[in-house]
Parts: C-alpha cells; structure tokens; sequence
C-alpha cells in the first residue's frame, strides 16, 4: 500500500487512552499528518488524575514499576518522578484486616506468613505456564489445558484452611477487579508470572509506584512530544476502509479522510463503532460478553493519621461492597485510602455515608470525610475496567484479538502480551501500531 496526497490526515487515532496517545506521538514523529481523535473532553481513557483534599490522586490506572518495561522507559524518557503508596512502610506496623465468613480477624507481622505460603502454592505453576509472559504462544499448550479453569476452580483444588482461603479469594477478586469465578486462573497466574512470583513483588509491582504529578503528567509531555492534532470530545460514528483510504465519520456527521486508521478503543466499546467491512463476529460477540473488570475503585480521605501503624489493609470476600481497602496516602491530620470491589453495583462511589460504612466493615474506627470515584462499567467510552479475560477466552477469541484489517489497524491496550490491561501493556499496542502503519503506508 501507498500513502494518498488526497486525503486529510495520514493517520486517524481513535482514542485518546495511553494507547492512542502513544501512537499518535509515534506516528507524528514518524513524519506522518496524523490526527488523535478522542471522545470525552480530555485524555487519558481509563487513566483519569483529579484532586482530593489536596493530593493528586487516580480515579483509573494508577502504579507503575519497572518491570513494567514500556511505561518505565516513557517516565525515564521524560524524567517524571515517582512516588510511593504510602511510602516507608513497616511490616511490623502494618494493619490486615480479613473478613472471615462475616468475623473481622487482625494479622500483624508474621501473621501474615501463612496467607503469602498459601497465595505460594495457589501459584505453583504459574512459572511452568507462564516461562515467558510476553510470549503466550511459547507455553501455549500449558496455557490451553487450563484455559477452561477459573481462578475459582484453581482456589476450590486446593482445599485450604481459613483463613488463608478467604485471604486467597480476596486477593483474586482484587485482581479481576471481578469475580474469581468468572476470570481465568491463566489471567491471575499471569499477573504472578510477570511481577515475579511472590506476594512483595506483586505488590510492588501492583501497587506501589505512581506516577508523582499523576498519569496526565505522562500523557502530556507525550502529546507535547510528538504534537499531533489532537480533538476532544469527538465521538467516532463510523470506520469505513474504500481500499485506498479510510473514512471516519463523526457523530457530528463530519467525514474526515485518511490513508491509514489506528482504532485503540476498549474492547467493549467496538460495537458502537459502525465498522466497513464489519467487524469479526467473535470480536462483536466478546464484547457483548464483556470481559471480567466490571468492579469499582473509590478514593477516600479519612480523619487521623494513623498513629503507630504504617499502613491498613483490609481483605474482604466478593459479597461485600469492597473487597480491598488499603492505604494510599499520608498526612499530619489525615490519610488518604483507596478501595476496590468486585461490583459496581453494590456502591454508590460517591455517596460519603455508603463509603465509610463499607470501610468500617475492615476499620470500625474509620471515619470517610470525603470521597469519589468513577463508575467506569457504565461510561460508555470504556463498558468496564481493567481487562481480565474469563474462562475460555484463549480458545474462544485469542486468535480473533488485535487482528488488522485492511487499512484499518488495532491498537488496544486491552490484547496483546505482556502487561495488556494495564499502563504499561497500552503504550506497547500503541507503539506497535504505530510501527504496522509504515507498512501500510508505504
């Protein structure tokens, strides 16, 4: 294929999530007219940095690390500093509240040992499945044979004593950001492969590291960067590929002509999209399924500082409207904490007195001074959270996932090896893409 003189862009990005951004930026350096497309009034996707009570804080994605190979080398590439959540901890100081069958039981220090031996043994094999976990296909037959296996089923084998199995299942439930009986146990081994297969560094990995001006500070000096056009709040009707160009229609009704089209919009958003030629079936179909993050991120600030403890961290079953609450932040009078839950249904994010009485469950003495968050199941520019594939999903759709078609090409950081579903696993689709655009375009 040849670039066109004729039409107005190169490149059409549509999306403005992490993916979009990263190959806008790549396509626009590359020397390409390239045009970002983005339907909500700011950038970012399911990345979304605001203010509460003062600190910057994260309503989306949050944590990077280094093994996160392709959102590190973009924080050293732009020199943004990082944080820690909270920082200098002290496990001897530490604070876990578990939720045992309705019973609040407290783990201090060494407590703790037999629920990190128990998620240990969960993840026996995750090594064995996942040798290279951005290589799916070189342990593809381990990875098939289990594919039909939930993170549940995989908790069930194990027959384990309370309280490491109610510990276990609510560190899968977090994960999923789902329930365990709907995702994979290949997806949660998955998370254990890439962090380096023990519960510190799952942690670490997961959970400690953000960004210190927030992810909007990556963003931006990304768009500063490679400066492509960029529209917000710019929804995209249709995709139609007429061989040799592509036209994107807007719901303004706007016709915008390119010779390439790099789509980075979540997977349960692409029905909404009129494609030509259509969409796979299969893709249609995963998306009306929806993958397992369907739950709720709340940020909280809570009175007092804490005292002696260094950090709380209550654990609690997929019944209950959070499933993890742990601490975010820390000052002279206050904290910040951040929970998650399995259900976006089971809590209003912004209604204060629901909050606190969901954290009180972990922390009786906890009180929620304010509160918010964003209710990313029911945005229709993102249908759900962080992707986590169900049960089945590699027979059923992996061959199907982040396939190019013609002129029109995908970048979902939703698909892919590595990190998909997260920061890291959006800049590596969207750079990719960006590389398969040379081809297309000559």
């Amino acid at each position: 294929m040849k670039p066109k003189t004729d039409v107005d862009h190169d490149i059409i990005v549509v999306g403005g999530g992490f993916a979009g951004v990263t190959a806008a930026r790549d396509c626009r350096k590359n020397g390409w007219r390239t045009l970002l497309l983005e339907a909500r009034d700011r950038l970012g996707g399911r990345t979304y940095t605001t203010q509460l009570a003062g600190h910057k804080v994260e309503l989306g994605g949050t944590w990077i690390h280094w093994r996160q190979p392709f959102v590190w080398a973009e924080k050293e590439r732009y020199g943004l500093e990082v944080r820690e959540t909270p920082g200098n901890v002290d496990p001897a100081t530490e604070e876990v509240a578990l939720l045992v069958r309705g019973e609040r039981v407290l783990l201090r220090g060494q407590q703790m040992q037999p629920v990190v031996e128990a998620l240990n043994r969960y993840f026996a094999d995750a090594q064995a499945l996942w040798e290279r976990p951005f290589d799916a296909h070189h342990t593809w037959p381990r990875l098939f044979a289990r594919d039909g296996m939930s993170a549940w089923d995989r908790l069930v084998q194990m027959d384990l004593a309370e309280p490491q199995r109610s510990a276990v299942g609510c560190y899968l439930d977090a994960l999923a950001n789902g329930t365990s009986r709907e995702v994979s146990y290949n997806e949660v081994a998955r998370w254990w492969a890439l962090s380096g297969h023990s519960l510190p560094a799952l942690d670490d990995a997961c959970g400690r590291y953000a960004l210190k001006d927030g992810t909007a500070a990556l963003l931006e000096a990304m768009v500063k960067d490679g400066r492509p056009e960029v529209r917000l709040s710019t929804p995209v009707q249709g995709i139609s590929d007429e061989g040799d160009h592509v036209v994107v229609t807007t719901h303004a009704g706007e016709q915008i002509r390119a010779g390439s089209v790099i789509v980075t919009l979540p997977m349960n958003v692409l029905p909404s999209v009129e494609f030509s030629p259509a969409l796979d079936p299969m893709l249609v179909q995963a998306a009306g399924e929806r993958h397992a993050g369907r739950g709720l991120k709340v940020v909280m600030k809570t009175r007092g500082n804490l005292g002696g403890v260094s950090k709380r961290l209550g654990l609690g079953g997929p019944e209950l409207p959070l499933n993890i609450v742990f601490t975010y932040a820390k000052a002279d009078d206050h904290c910040l904490h951040v929970g998650f839950g399995s259900d976006a249904t089971k809590l209003d994010l912004n209604d204060r007195e629901q909050v606190q009485e969901a954290a009180r469950a972990f922390f009786p003495d906890m009180e929620v001074e304010e509160c918010m968050g964003h209710d990313w199941v029911n945005d229709p520019y993102s249908l759900g959270t962080w992707t986590n594939y169900k049960a089945g999903w590699l027979e059923k759709y992996h061959a199907h996932f982040q396939q190019d078609r013609g002129r029109i090409l995908f970048g979902q950081g939703d698909h892919g090896e590595g990190w998909r579903g997260f920061i890291d696993g959006a800049i590596a689709a969207g750079s990719k893409a960006a590389l398969r655009a040379e081809g297309v375009l000559g």
